[in-house]
C-alpha cells in the first residue's frame, strides 16, 4: 500500500460496529458528503439515535487522522453532511454484518447506490456464501 494513494481516492470506506450493529460510512469525495449505508430497516428518528453521535464523532476523528496522515494534504471534510443512502434493509438482524460486507463491495458512491440488486428475504444465502468465501479463500 502506498500512503500517497489516498490522495487520489475518490471514496473511503469504514465498517463500523456500535452497539452490535454494523453499518458502512464512506467518505465520499464525489460529492463532498460521508454517506452512512444502514441495513437496519429503523425510522428516521431511531436512524437519528443510533448514528447521530457516532457519525459526528468519526467524522472528526477520521479527518484528524487523514490530516495527520497525508500532512494536511487530504480534503478537510470535518464538516460535511451525513446523509443516510438507501440501501436494503435486513430481515433478520443477525444479517446486518453480511449486508455490510455486500455494501463495501457493491456501493457505488458516484451514483450513490449498489450496483447490484440485494433481496433482503436471502440473507441465509448471502451469509452461506460469504462464509464459505471467507473460509476457502487462498489466502486463508
Amino acid at each position: 500500500f502506498d500512503p500517497e494513494e489516498i490522495l487520489h481516492a475518490k471514496l473511503v470506506f469504514l465498517p463500523v460496529l456500535q452497539k452490535m450493529h454494523w453499518s458502512v460510512h464512506c467518505v465520499n469525495l464525489v460529492h463532498g458528503q460521508i454517506d452512512i449505508l444502514d441495513p437496519s430497516p429503523w425510522t428516521d428518528q431511531q436512524q437519528k439515535e443510533i448514528h447521530g453521535g457516532i457519525a459526528h464523532r468519526i467524522r472528526k476523528r477520521l479527518n484528524d487522522i487523514f490530516q495527520s496522515f497525508t500532512g494536511g494534504r487530504f480534503i478537510d471534510f470535518s464538516h460535511w453532511g451525513l446523509p443516510y443512502v438507501p440501501v436494503p434493509k435486513v430481515v433478520v438482524s443477525n444479517d446486518c454484518g453480511f449486508f455490510t460486507m455486500l455494501f463495501l463491495e457493491h456501493y457505488d458512491g458516484e451514483n450513490q447506490k449498489l450496483n447490484i440488486n440485494i433481496d433482503p428475504l436471502l440473507g441465509a444465502q448471502y451469509r452461506a456464501q460469504l462464509l464459505y468465501y471467507i473460509v476457502f479463500h487462498k489466502h486463508n
